[in-house]
Order: C-alpha cells, then sequence, then structure tokens
C-alpha cells in the first residue's frame, strides 16, 4: 500500500476505456465531435484504466482551456457521469 492509497482510500477504483466510452454515449448534450474530442483527451489516461483523482485532474484541465469545443456545463456533466462509477 503506497502513500497515495493512505491519502485517498478509494486509489484502486479506475474506469477503463469500455465504460468511459459507454458513460459518454449517456449523455445526450454531446455531440459525436465533442464524444471523439473528449476520448481523445482522456486518451493516454484510459490506457491503465482512469482514476478518481486523474478524472478530476483532467476535467478540471478541460473546464479552463481556452478555445475548446466543450462548454464548462458539458465538461460537468461529463465529470458527474464519470465520477458515480467511483461511488
Amino acid at each position: 500500500m503506497g502513500i497515495f492509497d493512505l491519502l485517498i482510500p478509494d486509489s484502486s477504483k479506475k474506469i477503463y476505456r469500455k465504460e468511459f466510452k459507454s458513460a459518454l454515449y449517456t449523455i445526450p448534450e454531446l455531440s459525436s465531435r465533442e464524444r471523439e474530442y473528449v476520448m481523445k483527451a482522456f486518451d493516454s489516461d484510459l490506457g491503465d484504466g482512469l482514476s478518481k483523482f486523474e478524472l478530476q485532474r483532467c476535467c478540471q484541465d478541460l473546464m479552463y482551456k481556452p478555445g475548446d469545443v466543450l462548454e464548462s456545463g458539458e465538461v460537468q456533466k461529463i465529470r458527474d457521469k464519470l465520477l458515480k462509477y467511483f461511488e
């Protein structure tokens, strides 16, 4: 057990590419272009599974990225939907 596991008890829970993609398709506000953009934005983190911490960090980055195809409300919906996998 590492220090990260002690600080964040559920750090071993991860969401993988299949669940991530499925969750995106349940958000009707996202266009196919936006879904593709989100998949690319999270691609490197999804390789080994996405932890709750990584999810929150990536969403934070997307929320404040200038010139992004996503609005902050859409990023919040993505974050909220994916955080349900960690409950």
